[in-house]
């Protein structure tokens, strides 16, 4: 099995390791995996500081071989994906979120989309007659010619509406979700967790204190 587009040829090997990298990736998006903010920032510290070491390259511009570079990066982005799975998820469907609301011509053209859509199949399904000045819309625009008029305007508000935004969304989210996988240093992030955990109980201590 392979999957051809134009000049490319995409071998089934590589579809079947994309497939499970996926799957891998979207294994771990649960609320287990979800990492303090701190520990997802860096922040050390009551101050709420960005540590100094929390963020660093992967690799340094010397000499290095170019081959033990790539390795450093693909293991580096591997790690965070793996540890920061929902906190990526969180933070590319807020991205996406904010998008869409910078363009509310768009959520116009959805809602009108999705009410069209509602409207056609409440009448499908309880079979409601539409009859105006005496004559039945049902003759004039069959439920078949309505279904790919609704079809043919989907894809019209799809193309036309929500490709740019969206394209612009998943390029701003992913342009976040690599930086942040690339530059945050996993070394730190065992120590990050303990200092993240010691201050939350100094805080509940405080707190139970105070009361």
């Amino acid at each position: 099995m392979h999957l051809e587009l134009g000049p490319i040829v995409i071998s089934g090997a590589a579809l079947d390791r994309v497939r499970a990298r996926i799957f891998s990736f979207t294994s771990k998006i649960n609320i287990h995996t979800l990492r303090p903010l701190p520990v997802f920032l860096g922040v050390t510290g009551p101050s709420f500081c960005i540590g100094a070491d929390a963020f660093s390259p992967p690799i340094s511009f010397s000499s290095e071989k170019t081959i033990k570079k790539h390795e450093k990066c693909t293991s580096r982005i591997s790690r965070n994906l793996a540890y920061f799975a929902t906190n990526y998820t969180i933070m590319a469907l807020g991205t996406v979120l904010v998008v869409a609301l910078m363009h509310p011509g768009m959520l116009f053209y959805v809602g009108i989309t999705w009410g069209l859509w509602w409207l056609h199949l409440v009448v499908l399904r309880e079979d409601i007659k539409l009859v105006v000045m005496e004559k039945d819309l049902n003759e004039i625009m069959s439920p078949n010619r309505r279904s790919w008029v609704l079809y043919v305007w989907t894809f019209y508000v799809a193309v036309a509406k929500c490709l740019h935004p969206s394209l612009k969304g998943l390029a701003i989210s992913g342009a976040l979700v690599l930086f942040h996988a690339i530059m945050r240093n996993p070394a730190k992030l065992a120590s990050d967790m303990v200092r993240s955990k010691s201050i939350a109980s100094g805080a509940g201590i405080v707190t139970m204190t105070a009361r």
